[in-house]
């Protein structure tokens, strides 16, 4: 069995991010405020959107994310706004980039102007969508993003905070 997909969920504060990553970990933990990253002991991490939408802290979610083979940005469903940091999906040219529209169970989503959006602004990848509280839109993704098999271990079930 080969080691599984490292990858990085960032976007900006709000954005579904936490409760993604424990969506695709199947976990079952609620998310809560991200403070710090989360690492998941098998290289997979959640960033803080602070990390995202501070310029001052750019550098550290860049160095952040720099071992990562996959970067899931995480855009919501209701949320009209780019806020991409210029240039930093280009920062490391052998990862692969993929955007996952969030929160699209929500009243006020706009998915499709959301994709739009997207595209509008340049996003290099493929662009998904996700309800993360909905395990089959969940288990979409996960075929989507070439994560099928990914899952904590009963050794990694509880996550790590570092402070960076």
């Amino acid at each position: 069995m080969s080691a599984p997909t490292r990858f990085a969920l960032l976007g900006p504060v709000e954005a579904g991010k936490s409760t993604l990553f424990h969506a695709l970990r199947g976990d079952g933990c609620q998310a809560r405020k991200t403070q710090a990253v989360e690492y998941d002991g098998e290289g997979c991490l959640d960033t803080p959107g602070e990390f995202f939408s501070h310029p001052r802290l750019y550098h550290a979610l860049i160095n952040t994310i720099a071992e990562s083979e996959l970067l899931i940005y995480v855009h919501p469903a209701n949320d009209l706004q780019w806020r991409m940091p210029p240039g930093l999906l280009e920062v490391n040219a052998r990862q692969r980039v993929v955007a996952v529209i969030s929160k699209i169970d929500l009243p006020d989503a706009q998915a499709d102007a959301v994709e739009a959006l997207l595209r509008e602004q340049g996003f290099p990848g493929d662009i998904l969508r996700v309800s993360s509280l909905r395990p089959d839109s969940v288990a979409a993704l996960k075929a989507g993003l070439g994560l099928s098999n990914y899952a904590v271990s009963a050794a990694a079930h509880s996550t790590e905070q570092v402070e960076r």
